[in-house]
């Protein structure tokens, strides 16, 4: 932490109460105890150090200025330095380390400089809600580790924000992605970087047929849009992709994967559309920041500068939690989903708080080895299935209705994936 401080130029040159590394120390307590303001974060904080320096004059005020001086790349680089795989060899897809690539909105306080930065939904006449900030992230899927992220607003668009990704994609990863990501460019920019990829895809794309593997998929040439030119966009080189088809439960709809795995033997095409279904597990991580991590609707900070400092230290906040977690599953010899992220999260709550400033090394030791203790005792039960056709029992709505009888998604046997073999 120090030397990203010393990097971004915020060390200080005399003595401070709110130093730079305090500050960064105060951000991260601020995600971890939402519902407490800033007085009575520094009260914990004060509680878990005693040795630290009085707060005498320190107020709220003094804490917003420490921010502001501080700001929102140092958090940014502490977040990169710190991200990393988490998951063990034994969790890798023939080698390769899977993760998946989504984006979640997060509301932020509605204040003229907000609402101009990230916006809101809405017409322009009539906005409505919060404004909120896009983030899209790279995860890991066997740990729920988020290893890159980039910040823009709801106005800007999910495959613009991806863009700007640039670490842990790369030679030995395999990403996984909905169709709402899908961009020729992108695949290839992915692709230079050395990764394999395997995305969902329109009904419309990948039509033009190449050859047919023996496995039921085909290879297939994609070619960029014809309207392209006419947009002055510079096309991108066309991509000969291998395809994937099938459906889930013998329902009518066919899912369409596209991969860079073009050895059918190697890779199965039994096993990678079962494997799309990983995806979702960013769906979970971004349940763990949004529901139980954040703790509260909306973000504090008033300025975008301070949303983009609150957002990278809920992320790695949210790091440094399933690096506990995954190290209590190495532990118990059983995967990363099995441990409860709320139970650790109440662990390290606890570690903050507890007076630890005149403990000796073994003692604050201890206290670690009862954490995790603690976390192993409450492994949750093996997830169960939760393969369920998507049917509300809204009728207004593009989807079947439910059927009163119909079994509940955990009642119901595992869901059959049926290749497509109409080239056959």
């Amino acid at each position: 932490m120090d030397r990203v401080v010393a990097e971004a130029g915020c060390a200080e040159k005399r003595r401070r109460v709110l130093s730079a590394r305090f500050t960064v120390y105060f951000v991260l307590a601020l995600c971890l105890f939402p519902q407490a303001d800033y007085l009575e974060v520094l009260r914990l904080v004060k509680a878990g150090e005693p040795t630290l320096r009085p707060w005498a004059g320190v107020n709220k005020s003094s804490l917003t200025r420490a921010r502001q001086r501080l700001g929102w790349p140092v958090m940014r680089e502490l977040f990169r330095a710190v991200a990393r795989p988490l998951g063990r060899s034994t969790e890798l897809f023939h080698g390769l380390r899977v993760l998946a690539l989504d984006g979640m909105l997060l509301a932020v306080p509605d204040s003229a400089r907000n609402r101009e930065t990230f916006g809101k939904s809405g017409s322009q006449r009539s906005p409505m809600g919060y404004p909120q900030a896009r983030v899209v992230a790279v995860t890991e899927c066997s740990s729920h580790a988020v290893l890159d992220a980039v910040i823009g607003g709801w106005k800007d668009s999910e495959r613009i924000v991806s863009d700007e990704l640039e670490a842990h994609i790369g030679a030995g990863t395999l990403v996984l992605a909905d169709r709402g990501l899908w961009g020729l460019a992108r695949w290839h920019r992915f692709r230079d970087r050395g990764a394999h990829l395997l995305w969902r895809i329109e009904r419309r794309a990948a039509r033009r047929v190449q050859d047919v593997l023996p496995d039921g998929s085909y290879l297939a040439l994609i070619q960029a849009n014809k309207h392209a030119k006419a947009a002055g966009i510079v096309k991108a080189p066309p991509a000969l992709v291998r395809v994937i088809e099938y459906r889930v439960d013998g329902q009518a709809d066919v899912i369409r994967l596209v991969t860079s795995l073009m050895d059918h033997e190697e890779y199965p095409a039994a096993e990678l559309a079962p494997l799309y279904a990983r995806r979702w597990e960013i769906e979970i991580v971004f349940d763990e920041i949004k529901t139980h991590q954040r703790g509260r609707p909306v973000l504090r900070s008033q300025t975008p500068d301070g949303v983009r400092q609150e957002i990278y230290a809920h992320l790695i906040v949210h790091h440094a939690t399933r690096d506990l977690l995954n190290e209590v599953a190495r532990i118990a010899q059983t995967s990363a989903e099995r441990t409860s992220f709320t139970r650790a999260l109440h662990v390290v709550r606890r570690s903050v708080i507890a007076p630890c400033g005149v403990s000796p090394p073994s003692a604050r030791n201890h206290d670690r080895l009862l954490g995790l203790a603690e976390i192993r005792c409450s492994l949750l039960p093996r997830r169960r299935s939760r393969d369920c056709p998507r049917k509300l029992k809204s009728s207004i709505t593009p989807f079947s209705s439910k059927a009163p009888d119909e079994l509940a998604s955990h009642r119901r046997p595992p869901a059959v994936i049926t290749m497509n073999q109409r080239w056959q």
